[in-house]
């Protein structure tokens, strides 16, 4: 009995030091559990703080670049060029909205491709003034032609009026006088006489008075006899005349002569044919188209 109790002994304090051994390797077990859990939960603290970060990155990103859109869309000019290139840059900015940018490196590459694009805005806002720039000064150089194209026509038109007046002052200067003009009428010996029955011709005289302003040269009077019934005693063929107010007037009759700008004297004979009537009459005379003198005269 007594052999035995040192072998129990020995066995008890092996069996000891075994669980002592499982406690320690439990504890050990455990604590390494609590720090893997512990780095679990910092690791996804980490993970959702960098989500976080990662979206509010995106979500400036993406308001930039719609700022940016907005911007290229406001661009106002009038050049087709650059219209164009502003409308492609609008739609690469919309194909970059519509990506998902979901890690730091396509991040990084949006961060990129958003500072190109700023780029590309100055470079066009560069453009755009440069041209506005232009067309002002292009606007205020077309005004100015304007006032002095405007001040060059009243100038011109003050010229043409002017011009215009004196050579109507010259004309009127040229046109010439007859004065007195007489008619009488004549029977079939030339003797004058006022009863219708007995005329056989009219004889229309007047003086054409100098006028050493107007040209020499050769002259063409008209004859217009008023009837009593204030229509023209026409000749046989109611030939015309033009006048200067581009009017058309039936004479009577009419004589060429030269002047030389002195004064003539010029008689118009003028056939009765039965187509005289009592009352009063009017001769007119032309030249040139002007109405140069006139007189009234009778017959009974």
């Amino acid at each position: 009995m007594d052999s035995n109790k040192p072998v129990n002994q020995e066995k008890t304090k092996t069996n000891k030091g075994i669980v002592v051994l499982l406690v320690i390797v439990v504890l050990a077990l455990g604590a390494s559990v609590v720090v893997m859990f512990s780095k679990l939960g910092d690791q996804k603290k980490e993970s959702a703080e960098i989500q976080e970060m990662l979206e509010s990155q995106k979500k400036i990103l993406e308001d930039d670049l719609t700022d940016l859109q907005g911007q290229f869309g406001a661009l106002q000019t009038d050049n087709d060029s650059l219209k164009t290139l502003a409308f492609e840059q609008q739609e690469r900015i919309t194909k970059l909205l519509s990506e998902q940018a979901d890690n730091r490196y396509k991040i990084g590459l949006y961060q990129k491709e958003l500072e190109t694009l700023r780029g590309v805005l100055r470079s066009y806002i560069i453009q755009v003034d440069s041209l506005n720039q232009r067309n002002l000064a292009l606007t205020e150089t077309n005004r100015t032609l304007g006032r002095e194209l405007a001040q060059e026509r009243t100038e011109t038109a003050r010229l043409t009026e002017d011009r215009e007046r004196l050579t109507s002052t010259v004309q009127k200067a040229q046109v010439l006088t007859a004065s007195p003009v007489q008619t009488v009428g004549l029977n079939s010996r030339s003797n004058e006489t006022p009863r219708v029955r007995n005329i056989d011709k009219l004889k229309t005289c007047f003086t054409i008075r100098e006028n050493t302003v107007a040209s020499a040269g050769e002259r063409v009077f008209y004859l217009v006899i008023i009837k009593p019934d204030k229509k023209a005693l026409t000749n046989k063929t109611n030939d015309v005349f033009p006048t200067q107010e581009n009017e058309y007037i039936v004479y009577t009759d009419k004589r060429t002569m030269e002047y030389n700008n002195e004064d003539i004297e010029v008689c118009i004979f003028s056939e009765n044919s039965g187509r005289l009537t009592e009352g009063n009459y009017e001769a007119r005379i032309y030249c040139d188209g002007y109405l140069v003198g006139s007189s009234t005269f009778a017959l009974r």
